[in-house]
């Protein structure tokens, strides 16, 4: 039988799982609960961290576990007991994911119905609002094509206009796409944006829904896909949509790889058809050697790494983790919850 006690009879255990694998950006280690206690100091008392590495004790740590903080690798990892959780883990009520994306934790069959399951959503606005800005002035004054005219030794010179006043399509407006829009106002471009929910956002002069969405890249000088990659929006710009873009147009993507075609833009990037692209992200990743993309012409391969601050990144997921549990210890529910039929 599941645990019943009450949080406020005992302090919340909160389980950070570690792989050593990761980047050391996003690491979970002893030197960051220290940071996040002195941060927050008033979970003192009513919280207890413990941290484990490489599943080594996993389902120890688990099985006093009310909160699990790690990444969706973790969870994907063969000696996570996914097909067990609920027994594994019977006092757990809450699942943070270091990232925004969840894709890799799809579907969440294995998640118990007590659970709730919780992204990084938020933490990366401010650093992906200065990629945009550095990635929507780089197209705006041809670099990719630059960087090409560079390999090949060839001196051409593309004269290019003010950024100011040209059009910006961004499709899909969370975390990520306000973070392009932010960059885009302002650099005091004109702003139209694609959500599934509709309505109005500040700074985008219209939102069309993802049924128009040929008619909303149509007239864009730059078009930044911030999609999650869910089965809506698997290969939603395929070269249909390409060719709906305007001619000599530019692309980012900062979504997720499964969005794009990728064959279908490197035969638009070599034919001229679609100016320039920087993507940051690819299907499969890490992008493989014998890829096309790294020698297409007029493309920068950014290698996701356009949202993730180096300094502060786990410090401010550690941030918006206390916040929940501070809602948890409440009794309120946590934010940035994940819905399955959603996919984010």
């Amino acid at each position: 039988m599941a645990r019943t006690a009450s949080p406020s009879t005992r302090p919340l255990r909160v389980h950070l799982e570690n792989l050593s694998t990761k980047d050391p950006v996003f690491a979970l280690t002893e030197a960051l609960v220290r940071r996040t206690r002195s941060l927050h100091p008033d979970l003192r008392a009513s919280v207890r961290f413990s941290v484990g590495n490489d599943l080594e004790a996993i389902e120890r740590s688990l099985a006093t576990a009310d909160v699990l903080v790690t990444s969706t690798d973790v969870i994907r990892h063969p000696r996570f007991p996914k097909a067990s959780l609920a027994e594994a883990a019977p006092g757990l009520r809450m699942i943070h994911l270091i990232g925004a994306g969840i894709e890799g934790a799809l579907p969440l069959d294995w998640l118990p119905a007590r659970t709730k399951l919780t992204n990084n959503s938020g933490v990366h606005a401010a650093k992906v609002t200065e990629f945009m800005l550095m990635a929507l002035l780089a197209l705006n004054n041809r670099l990719p094509e630059i960087v090409t005219n560079q390999r090949a030794a060839r001196w051409a010179q593309p004269f290019t206009p003010l950024i100011r006043s040209r059009r910006v399509t961004v499709v899909g407006l969370g975390d990520m796409g306000r973070g392009a829009v932010r960059a885009a106002r302002t650099l005091g471009m004109t702003v139209t944006g694609v959500r599934r929910t509709g309505g109005t956002m500040a700074g985008v002069e219209r939102i069309h829904p993802p049924a128009q969405l040929r008619r909303a890249v149509a007239g864009a000088d730059f078009v930044v896909i911030a999609t999650p990659l869910t089965p809506q929006t698997r290969r939603m710009f395929d070269a249909a949509v390409l060719d709906a873009m305007k001619p000599g147009a530019g692309l980012i993507n900062v979504g997720r790889g499964g969005v794009l075609d990728d064959a279908a833009l490197a035969e638009r990037l070599r034919d001229g058809r679609i100016g320039g692209a920087i993507l940051d992200v690819f299907d499969p990743e890490p992008l493989p050697e014998s890829s096309p993309l790294w020698s297409t012409p007029n493309l920068i391969v950014h290698p996701h790494c356009s949202s993730d601050d180096s300094a502060n990144y786990m410090i401010d997921t550690m941030g918006l983790v206390c916040s929940n549990l501070r809602r948890l210890i409440t009794g309120r529910p946590p934010r940035n919850v994940v819905l399955a039929g959603r996919g984010y």
